[in-house]
This record gives C-alpha cells, structure tokens and sequence, in this order.
C-alpha cells in the first residue's frame, strides 16, 4: 500500500476558496464603492473576508509551489498496515531525489479526535477536541535518498496502544500519524502520513 504526502487538493481547494471569498467580498466592496455607500464602518465589515481571502489564496499558491518544485513524498507499507506490538517496516520515497543537510526526524504518535457538544442560550455548538494518546520520536542519517530505493524506516507501534478506527456518525476517532522532516540545503521537507493500524 502506498500513502501519499502533500496532495494538491488541499491546495486547489484553498486558492478555489480563496477566489470565492475575495471575488464576492471584492465585488461588493466596489458596487457599493460605485454608489458612494462605501463607509469606513462597512469597509472594516468587509476588511476581514478580504484577509481571510488573502490567506487562503497565499497559502494555496506557496503549497502548489512547493509540490511542483520539490514534488511530494510516498511511504510503502504492507497492504495490511500496521500492528500494535509489532515494528512495521516501511520505505520513504521521494518524487525527486534529495540529500539530507543533517539528521532526518521522525515523530510518530496517535491522536484520539473527539466532538464535544456545548449547550447554551443561543443553540448547540460542536468543536474539535484532538489528544496525543502516544508519541515517539527519533532521528537518522542517511544519504541521498532516491526516488526507487528510497529510505527504509522502522515504525514501532506499542502493544498498549489503541487501533484507528473512524467514526463518521460522531466525527471521533484514532489515528497514527508519522511526521518526517528532511533538512536539506535552503529547503526542508516535511511529511505528514497517516497509518492505519490494527490490533
């Protein structure tokens, strides 16, 4: 099974967001501009759609960028994923080659997601509450890594720990995330994958 770093829809959909927000907050501000209805205080109304515009597009662009100058990252893993207890091997493979500047990081932890529901006066709200149930951390050396050998790395998985499971109904669940920075020479390349993981 191959896992996939730094996919493009995310990006596209932040500069998609981008062009709406700034577009329909854009063309406002100038109808009303036309009309001399333009305040200050309806100007610093707007003002905030526009920053908000301005992030997502500026975050959008630099993340496309980014992947069609460094490429994204793969990890190979067994088809069955991981197992609490046992190390799992897996490959790290660039799209382009690279050569460390210096030690390579590798954090690897599980996250509990949860969905908590506050009653009040105005309604119902729910937020987002996500927890580090475990965590490792370590680094390695390596050379220039290439693209069809790539970087072999061992994943310690705890006997303890919990497997992923994912509840669509409540928005809960655990995940295993492996996190990889590779320094490199102006340029450090961060990867993000998440595992499934079984019992």
């Amino acid at each position: 099974m191959r896992l996939r770093s730094g996919t493009p829809i995310l990006y596209v959909s932040f500069v998609a967001a981008s062009i709406v927000t700034l577009g329909l907050s854009g063309t406002f501000l100038f109808l009303m501009w036309r009309q001399d209805r333009a305040t200050v205080g309806f100007t610093l109304v707007i003002a905030p759609f526009l920053m908000m515009g301005t992030l997502l597009a500026f975050f959008g662009v630099r993340g496309l960028v980014r992947l069609a100058r460094h490429g994204s990252w793969h990890l190979d893993v067994p088809d069955e994923g991981g197992r609490l207890g046992a190390p799992l091997r897996a490959t790290l493979l660039p799209q382009r080659e690279v050569t460390p500047s210096g030690e390579i990081q590798c954090r690897l932890r599980c996250v509990r997601s949860s969905r908590t529901r506050v009653h009040g006066t105005q309604g119902r709200t729910a937020g987002a509450n996500h927890d580090t149930l475990w965590e490792e951390s370590w680094a390695r050396r390596s050379g220039t890594i290439h693209p069809r050998m790539g970087l072999e790395l061992t994943l310690p998985f705890p006997a303890d720990g919990q497997p992923t499971f994912d509840d669509q109904r409540t928005g809960s669940g655990i995940q295993w995330q492996l996190n990889v920075l590779v320094p490199t020479e102006g340029h450090a390349h961060e990867a993000m994958f998440e595992i499934p993981v079984r019992a």
